[in-house]
């Protein structure tokens, strides 16, 4: 019998933390000695924007929704009360681990009364070891909003009603087996359930069903390191009233292996064989692959790896990037692969909390993982530079993305209308700057600036996405702070209007 959606869910998310309960059960003075940390807080904020919607309409996301851009709305200002109730709980013995933080984000719009509403914020994770040494689960579960869409306007938190913004819910168990043959090999088996839930009406909700085998060579082995792998995804999208329900196959076979010419210098090669289900239109979809590469430590405090080859849509490569000084830490990375909504979500935006502003938002602008119910070509570089001094803390990022679509644009039809031939080929390209400046003990001032060019490369479109916040933090008592904000949004098209938002926040936070 198939469970209703909200009872998978439900079942699922009580699993994230199974593991760690069972655990207190079998091992009772494991879980009185761990030590346990509950942190009640409350963040209090007032807004007032002088444009609510970023100059789109709020209306629906067929037929290019999603907020629009500004053609037919007007500015309309608003203040917005916001009362954010809060915790975070933490766990740690000797066989388990728990990392999770939930914020219930109030929102109540004096103009707008019938628009106030209730959204929540989850990032949880556990883990924990069921039998010593072999028997492991790991869970997480996450809820959050994003933004569906490079079509439409870009905020970075709910108070702006672009209906352009979704909630979304992801959760996974994966239970494991893990064993080290002395140190000859060591041995995984692993078992991943995943669900992707959406509030946005066009993107149809999924399960994936995840194995993973790996047995990879151990200390015996110096010079020559060898592993070989195998993954088999299968993805079930369920349907709608529009269309039936469908599952994705996607299975990789690879054998790699590296040879260190030095300690700190070895070639890297893997080879093997991918399959996919899906009916492509761009030609095969299956086929052998091999990647050639280097890994190279020149130092203790970097480390580089490198590598090329051919997959069945042509070339692909892939490098990290990894370096430390005493006041600066460095890093790259890029990466190519096809993949799915449901493989994606966790990856982009289930962060916890301590990357949340007070005001139930995302600090900055970053990569769109914008939703689709279609199977996509991902390439994707993200680096960065951190610059820590006595007062001063700097971090410049800088990011692009080009997505292409491979399977057909009338999937994701219920969710764009017209509009989804736009995404056939995009491509986000951006950056942002932070600025922390510590002026006393107790007292900070912080300067945001976020900037991603959206470009739809089937069509002759570019849409420009610019915000900056200053903020003063001014932390009165050890558990009470308050913060002062001042926050700008722009946004332009080719084809469309500006559209400016300016907002100004105060609010006061307190951890209990």
């Amino acid at each position: 019998m198939k469970l209703p959606r909200n009872n998978r869910s439900d079942i699922l998310l009580s699993s994230v933390f199974c593991a760690v309960f069972v655990l207190s059960a079998l091992y009772p003075t494991d879980s009185l000695s761990a030590e346990w940390n509950l942190r009640p807080m409350l963040t209090v904020s007032e807004t007032y924007t002088d444009n609510l919607r970023l100059g789109g309409v709020g209306g629906g996301f067929g037929g290019g929704g999603f907020g629009g851009f500004g053609r037919s709305a007007k500015k309309e200002g608003d203040f917005i009360t916001q009362i954010n109730p809060g915790f975070s709980l933490t766990g740690t013995g000797r066989r388990f681990k728990l990392d999770s933080n939930y914020m219930m984000n109030n929102l109540i719009f004096a103009e707008n009364p019938d628009r106030s509403r209730i959204r929540h914020r989850l990032s949880a994770n556990g883990t924990a070891e069921l039998m010593r040494d072999l028997f492991f689960v790991d869970g997480s579960a996450a809820i959050f909003q994003q933004n569906t869409s490079l079509l439409g306007a870009q905020t970075t938190d709910n108070i702006n009603l672009t209906g352009n913004r979704a909630d979304m819910r992801v959760y996974s168990v994966s239970p494991y087996l893990r064993h080290r043959f002395q140190d000859f090999a060591t041995t995984e088996l692993r078992y991943t359930h995943g669900i992707v839930e959406s509030s946005a009406g066009g993107l149809r909700n999924s399960q994936r069903d995840s194995y993973q085998f790996s047995l990879n060579s151990g200390d015996y082995f110096r010079i020559l390191n060898w592993g070989l792998n195998y993954v088999h995804n299968t993805i079930h999208i369920d349907g709608n009233n529009f269309r039936s329900g469908r599952t994705i196959e996607m299975e990789r076979s690879a054998a790699n292996l590296r040879y260190n010419i030095t300690p700190r210098f070895g070639l890297t090669a893997v080879g093997g064989y991918e399959r996919n289900s899906f009916i492509s239109i761009r030609g095969r979809s299956s086929s052998p692959f091999w990647t050639a590469g280097f890994v190279w430590a020149p130092d203790e405090r970097t480390n580089i790896s490198v590598r090329a080859g051919q997959r069945f849509f042509g070339p692909t490569f892939g490098g990290e990037l990894d370096h430390r000084t005493r006041l600066t830490t460095w890093n790259a990375r890029y990466s190519e692969d096809i993949t799915t909504m449901n493989q994606q979500a966790g990856q982009f935006n289930a962060f916890g909390l301590s990357n949340i502003d007070p005001f139930g938002g995302q600090a900055l602008l970053g990569l769109n993982n914008f939703l689709t119910n279609r199977v996509f070509l991902q390439k994707r570089f993200q680096a960065s530079v951190t610059v820590n001094g006595a007062k001063n803390t700097t971090t410049l990022t800088v990011f692009n993305m080009f997505r292409e679509a491979y399977t057909p644009a009338i999937e994701d039809f219920e969710l764009l209308g017209t509009d989804a031939a736009l995404l056939n080929k995009t491509k986000q390209t951006g950056g942002n700057a932070t600025w922390s400046h510590r002026i006393t003990p107790r007292t900070s001032v912080n300067f945001n600036a976020g900037f991603v060019r959206f470009k739809f490369l089937a069509a002759d479109r570019v849409n420009d996405n610019l915000i900056y916040s200053v903020d003063l933090t001014k932390r009165f008592l050890p558990n009470m702070t308050g913060v002062l904000q001042y926050r700008r949004i722009e946004r332009d098209s080719n084809q469309f209007s500006t559209a400016v938002a300016n907002m100004i926040t105060a609010s006061l936070t307190m951890n209990f």
